[in-house]
C-alpha cells in the first residue's frame, strides 16, 4: 500500500480520535476486489477496504448507503468509521468484528434475523438509488412486479454486457428472450422486501455473541427469495438456519424448482466478472424451461 495514501488514513483517523496514534497495518485475504487491512491501535482495531477510482467512481459511498439501508431495517452492521477518496484511490474505514463460533444458535439467531429484515416491505420493487454487485453497476429502478424488475434491471443489462464482450451467443440471448416469457409464471407473488441482495458465505461475520454482522450490501427492495437462493449458490447455510426461517416465515411451495433462476442473476454476474467458467451453470438454467 502506498505509504503516502496511508497515512492520509491514518491522519484521518487521528482527527476522529481526535489523538495521535501508532497504527499496525495487517493485509488480510478475502476481498477479490478490494485491498483489505485489519489496523490496529493500541486500544481499537479496524477493518479498512482500499480501491481505486477507475473501479468505483463513486468511491464506497453506495457501500456505506447500503450498510445504512441495513441498519435502518435493525439489521446488524458493522460502525461506519470513515469514508473518503484520497487522490485516485478510495478508503472505507470500518468497526472490526471479531470472528466468534457458527453454533446451532448462530443459525438460529441469524434466521431470525434475516426474517425481521425481509419483513420490513415497500410498495414497489427497487430502490431510489443504483448500486453495485460485486464490483458492477445495480440498477434499482422501480417497478410494480418482481418479474419486471427481475428482467429490466437483473438479466437484460448482464446478458448485454455479456454478449457485447463475447462471452456470450446469440444463440444464448435467444435463449434468454424465451425465459423472459417464461418468467412471470415462476415466481410467486409477494410485497417487495427489503434484502441484502448478495447473502452468500463470504458476507456475514459471526460476532461473538453468536449474531450475524452483515457486509458487503447489494440492497433492494426485491423479492425476499432472492436472498434465500444467493445462500445456496456457493455451498449452502445449515439445516438449522433454514429450518428456522421456514418455521417463522415459510416460503411459497416448490422453491426449490424456482431456485436456479434466482441464481442467474449472480451467476451472470461472475461469468462478465471472472469470465467463462460460470457459462456451463447459466447454460443448465436457460435450457431447463
Amino acid at each position: 500500500m502506498d505509504s503516502k495514501f496511508r497515512d492520509y488514513i491514518e491522519s484521518c483517523l487521528d482527527k476522529q480520535l481526535k489523538t495521535k496514534c501508532n497504527y499496525n497495518w495487517q493485509s488480510i485475504g478475502g476481498g477479490s476486489i478490494n485491498n483489505t487491512f485489519k489496523v490496529s491501535t493500541k486500544n481499537l482495531t479496524y477493518f479498512v477496504k482500499t480501491n481505486n477510482t477507475t473501479v468505483f467512481t463513486n468511491g464506497f459511498k453506495e457501500e456505506v448507503l447500503g450498510l445504512q439501508f441495513l441498519e435502518s431495517k435493525s439489521a446488524l452492521t458493522p460502525n461506519i468509521i470513515i469514508e473518503g477518496t484520497f487522490e485516485d484511490s478510495i478508503y472505507l474505514v470500518l468497526e472490526w468484528i471479531d470472528n466468534g463460533k457458527e453454533t446451532n444458535k448462530f443459525w438460529e439467531n441469524f434466521a431470525v434475523q434475516l426474517v425481521n429484515l425481509h419483513k420490513q416491505k415497500n410498495d414497489k420493487f427497487g430502490l431510489e438509488y443504483s448500486n453495485f454487485m460485486g464490483q458492477l453497476p445495480q440498477n434499482n429502478c422501480f417497478y410494480d412486479s418482481f418479474s419486471d424488475f427481475f428482467i429490466e434491471n437483473r438479466l437484460r443489462p448482464q446478458v448485454k454486457l455479456a454478449f457485447d464482450s463475447n462471452k456470450l451467443k446469440l444463440k444464448h440471448v435467444k435463449q434468454f428472450d424465451g425465459l423472459y416469457a417464461k418468467i412471470p409464471e415462476i415466481f410467486p407473488i409477494e410485497k417487495p422486501a427489503a434484502v441484502h441482495g448478495d447473502l452468500w458465505h463470504g458476507n456475514y461475520i459471526c460476532s461473538k455473541n453468536e449474531n450475524a454482522v452483515l457486509i458487503d450490501p447489494a440492497v433492494y427492495y426485491g423479492h425476499r427469495e432472492v436472498d434465500i437462493a444467493m445462500t445456496q449458490l456457493f455451498g449452502g447455510f445449515t439445516e438449522e438456519f433454514y429450518k428456522k426461517y421456514h418455521e417463522i416465515y415459510p416460503l411459497e411451495p416448490c422453491f426449490n424448482l424456482r431456485n436456479n433462476f434466482y441464481h442467474l442473476y449472480p451467476l451472470m454476474v461472475h461469468l462478465n466478472m471472472f469470465g467463462n467458467s460460470y457459462l456451463e451453470s447459466i447454460e443448465n438454467i436457460i435450457t431447463e424451461f
